[in-house]
């Protein structure tokens, strides 16, 4: 079975899911996508692979009513230089190549599936209309989570062309290297001379506003004020860190405040093991998934949308009203003291390792193709 899947980029941590497709269902994978090393996307970006085919697809940008468009020429000519039993396109408003290229599938037979997170806040006269788009063009779709439905069935998507699906990275291989990556971790404390720092918090992310990482400085700084002499180890980087860097120094904290920059594969996973609580403080990501296999403790600002929907209050984690620093004092010191932590990390690891394992996500990829060859035939 040969399967196209677009993306914008290749990040390092997809690699393991791309492979999984090719071990566990015999599939002839191609990546379409714009490599991007030294564009300042997140993560270790990836040109290459051993088990499935690249393509490296040049990349235009346009504007449209507010909304940046990315257009990667020659995903529609290799859609018609090859035979193809499906293709996976990223559901996103951006993404004006991939909405073409469902169309194109609609009028050849091929099986579209939109791979989306959704969106979850007001949506403009153009951006609700890309999302009508969006949702007309595929035959079925691979949700980064279950709150992902609601996004769909809002524009018309029946749950029957829905795939049950949670996105994740290789949380497997991050748990049974639990050991290892905790000695890591302990080396790189060692390495900044913090080796007694108690209670560590860490906090994974690009240093972007959305990530919101100002909003763990002050806490900590409140925190400290307030008699408890916590740290506050910051892995990633991004534009931010300059502003962060003098944000740290002007409230008095940086002596308490380790910023890592880019670190190499796994070390993220490395911070989170030895850490005593990981915190969220805006947009989440896949570090969520890394932290709760790894049993750190989860604090996470309360948003909307898949990417942290796993962390539910008091039961997999802590949830605090995002923005508001006197919560997020309280709701860390809730995690770092709370006498339920160990049951609190076990039913996250639980919920990790059981549901949302890369194996199952790899099995949703395998339903939504199947899904997407009955709404196929229902068309022809």
């Amino acid at each position: 079975m040969r399967v196209l899947i677009q993306q914008p980029r290749l990040p390092h941590y997809r690699v393991p899911l791309f492979n999984r497709l090719v071990q566990m269902h015999g599939w002839a994978v191609t990546l379409a996508f714009t490599p991007r090393i030294g564009a300042g996307e997140s993560g270790l970006e990836v040109e290459k692979a051993s088990l499935f085919e690249c393509v490296h697809l040049p990349l235009r940008q346009f504007t449209l009513g507010g909304v940046k468009l990315n257009y990667q020429r020659g995903l529609l000519s290799l859609l018609r230089a090859r035979r193809w039993d499906a293709f996976f396109w990223e559901g996103t408003h951006a993404n004006l190549s991939g909405y073409l290229a469902a169309r194109l599938c609609r009028r050849r037979g091929i099986p579209s599936i939109c791979w989306t997170k959704g969106y979850f806040t007001s949506e403009n006269a153009v951006r609700r209309g890309m999302s009508r788009f969006m949702t007309r063009a595929a035959h079925a779709f691979l949700p980064y989570g279950d709150s992902t439905h609601s996004f769909l069935a809002a524009h018309g998507v029946r749950p029957e062309q829905i795939a049950r699906a949670y996105n994740t990275v290789d949380v497997e291989a991050i748990a049974a290297q639990e050991e290892t990556l905790r000695q890591r971790g302990m080396a790189m404390l060692k390495a900044i001379g913090w080796s007694e720092a108690r209670p560590l918090i860490a906090c994974v992310g690009r240093l972007v506003p959305q990530k919101r990482m100002q909003d763990a400085i002050l806490a900590l700084a409140t925190m400290t004020r307030g008699g408890l002499d916590a740290y506050l180890l910051i892995v990633g980087d991004g534009p931010e860190r300059a502003s962060l860097e003098r944000l740290a120094e002007e409230l008095g904290v940086e002596p308490r405040v380790h910023f890592t920059g880019r670190v190499p594969e796994n070390d993220d996973s490395a911070a989170l093991a030895v850490a005593d609580v990981a915190v969220f403080p805006g947009a989440h990501g896949l570090a969520i998934n890394q932290a709760m296999a790894l049993g750190a403790p989860v604090v996470a600002a309360d948003l909307p949308g898949p990417d942290g929907e796993m962390v539910r209050h008091e039961e997999t984690g802590w949830r605090y009203p995002l923005g508001t620093a006197e919560m997020m004092v309280e709701t860390l010191r809730s995690a770092i003291e709370c006498p339920q932590r160990k049951t609190v990390t076990e039913n996250a690891r639980a919920e990790i390792l059981q549901k949302r394992s890369l194996t199952r996500y790899a099995q949703a990829f395998h339903q939504a193709v199947q899904i997407a060859q009955r709404e196929r035939g229902a068309d022809l």
